[in-house]
């Protein structure tokens, strides 16, 4: 089953995303990868960029306003993508439409002067690791839980059972809500909280297939030689269950990135000074009669990935289902 546009698209968009987040501090930096002279009366490494990872000489570096610099022509250099930091204030340049020139502001700026494009750029950085440590840790979670209620049914699978409905009777946001109300929101806690309420479908599914190949033939010879439950469980059953739990974990991605940014857009999510598309959203409450850039640029992001994200799920759900092939 070859891939349609659609799913072309899908990856496309995915793969854009991660590019971005891998290299977030390559693309959006204050410091000029290389400078090729000097004609100030500054002391400038060859590469700031790269000196700055040395905390001694970082201090030194944000003494120096760059931009400045290249602009007065007394340095010539080569800026990042987006030559500003995610945190960089800027009082006289709040809420500046985009703009695009050699130091433009691309998606404008927020309400205390921040650069838009960089707190994006670094906020899918964010977005991403949540979702691939919130998943991962849900997934291993959801394998263990699933596949023990599977293999061994009976009061085994009654009570992991009904502990799963209990979880899934409570409004899931509402749940994330309160966990993090009573923690500190930070970004390894909502990895954990998210992590730990979103392994349910996870393991439903994956008890749902135990049950329906426990019973197959190859087990039951695996059985009859001596396998022991754990390479029953591990070596035979969970290698062919996993198609349908590679669909519902893409799915899963889009489902974290939704409630992550959420969460920040809440104002319990990624606190600042990290950035976050859930943050620029709060930000534009108080400004969306005008600052139409504070709305439309995360929105955008979380749109994309999100689709992105659904779609390819669909396309693997169609590919690993042989009667839909």
């Amino acid at each position: 089953m070859k891939p349609d546009l659609s799913t072309k698209f899908s990856v496309s968009i995915i793969g854009f995303f991660v590019f971005v987040s891998v290299f977030a501090s390559f693309l959006s930096s204050p410091y000029p990868l290389i400078v090729f002279n000097n004609r100030s009366d500054q002391k400038i490494p060859v590469s700031p960029f790269f000196a700055a990872y040395s905390v001694k000489i970082k201090n030194q570096l944000d003494k120096i306003n760059f931009r400045d610099l290249a602009n007065k022509n007394q340095i010539t250099a080569m800026f990042t993508l987006v030559p500003y930091s995610p945190y960089e204030q800027n009082l006289d340049e709040i809420l500046i439409a985009p703009s695009f020139g050699r130091f433009g502001h691309y998606m404008g700026t927020d309400d205390v002067g921040r650069d838009i494009a960089s707190r994006m750029i670094h906020g899918a950085r964010n977005s991403m690791l949540v979702g691939l440590i919130a998943v991962v840790m849900s997934l291993i979670i959801g394998l263990i839980v699933g596949a023990i209620a599977g293999f061994y049914g009976g009061w085994v699978d009654l009570l992991i059972s009904r502990f799963i409905e209990i979880i899934i009777t409570f409004p899931r946001l509402i749940l994330i809500m309160a966990v993090l109300a009573m923690t500190r929101p930070s970004l390894l806690n909502i990895m954990i909280v998210l992590g730990l309420t979103q392994w349910t479908g996870v393991a439903r599914i994956l008890r749902a297939e135990f049950f329906k190949r426990k019973n197959l033939e190859y087990v039951l010879a695996a059985k009859t030689i001596g396998a022991r439950d754990f390479r029953q469980i591990f070596n035979h059953i969970l290698p062919n269950s996993l198609a349908p739990i590679i669909v519902i974990t893409t799915f899963d991605v889009a489902d974290v990135v939704l409630v992550e940014s959420s969460l920040s857009f809440l104002g319990i999510g990624i606190q600042p000074p990290e950035a976050s598309w859930g943050q620029v959203l709060n930000i534009s409450q108080s400004y969306m009669d005008f600052a139409w850039w504070l709305i439309f640029f995360p929105g955008l992001f979380i749109f994309m990935v999100v689709v992105a994200y659904n779609l390819l799920g669909d396309y693997l759900r169609k590919y690993l289902n042989p009667k839909e092939r």
